[in-house]
């Protein structure tokens, strides 16, 4: 029939079928309407103000507050969104009816959790790592008359990506074990704000937690983006706490997997 011709063959088999057709679509909630824009237009002016405040707006700017805000603007706060973003992913295709209907489809449980996992880290970093990064390296190279060192700002951009997929990973798990949004990120924020009190009584989760990618402890040295962003070296402490929250991360995917292939829909 000629009507078929509009029909694309797909060839993908076992675990990742129907991965790229839900890939796209996912993309497309993304980049095919205005949510990219309006989000990059939020944290890049969210960033861009409150640096360009604090380095045009007094006589002597003091550079390690302004460096100390980025860390935390475009570190901690970018993750509040993650979570708000991240809460309905799975969960609110469940009430609706959708997940059993794609699944009804050639498409394996993995894939769906996948393309919800690939499709939302691509559109967090564009528009939440990328995009603020961006106005921050060059509202400092403006006012410093010198760029930031291009291969530590690609750290500083990487640092941030983690600490944004670690509450991503976190909430796509959340979202797979409860069916309610208010329980995924009630915790997702919980995770978020109390991590903080936890180091302070349990310093161990240090390494566990993703706080001192962003935000120091007691001074600088603790935070990896601010030890890149000020030229330190990096610590041992830095990598242990990167490869864990890594860890983690996979260890959220493969509990989501595992938890939606056991769930009725």
């Amino acid at each position: 029939m000629p009507g078929n011709e509009a029909f694309e063959m797909v060839a993908e088999r076992g675990w990742s079928r129907g991965l790229s057709n839900l890939l796209r679509s996912g993309l497309a909630r993304w980049f095919k309407t205005r949510m990219w824009l309006i989000q990059s237009l939020v944290w890049g002016g969210i960033v861009g103000f409150l640096l360009g405040t604090i380095l045009f707006g007094q006589e002597a700017a003091d550079r390690e507050s302004a460096l100390t805000l980025l860390a935390i603007m475009a570190g901690i706060m970018p993750a509040i969104a993650v979570v708000v973003i991240m809460q309905g992913a799975v969960v609110g295709e469940k009430k609706e009816g959708t997940a059993a209907w794609v699944l009804s489809k050639p498409a394996t449980r993995a894939s769906f959790i996948l393309s919800k996992l690939l499709a939302n880290s691509l559109g967090v970093f564009v528009c939440m790592v990328l995009v603020p990064f961006a106005v921050a390296y060059i509202l400092v190279w403006v006012h410093d008359g010198a760029a930031f060192d291009p291969a530590r700002f690609l750290g500083v951009m990487g640092t941030a990506s983690v600490h944004q997929l670690y509450f991503l990973t976190l909430t796509l798990m959340l979202g797979t074990i409860f069916d309610s949004r208010g329980a995924v990120i009630g915790i997702g924020l919980a995770v978020l704000f109390m991590q903080q009190y936890l180091l302070g009584t349990l310093p161990f989760l240090r390494y566990l937690l993703p706080w001192t990618l962003a935000v120091p402890i007691q001074d600088a040295h603790d935070s990896l983006i601010l030890t890149l962003l000020s030229g330190y070296a990096v610590q041992s402490a830095h990598l242990i706490t990167v490869g864990c929250v890594l860890l983690e991360c996979a260890l959220f995917v493969l509990i989501g997997v595992w938890r939606f292939n056991r769930q009725e829909l």
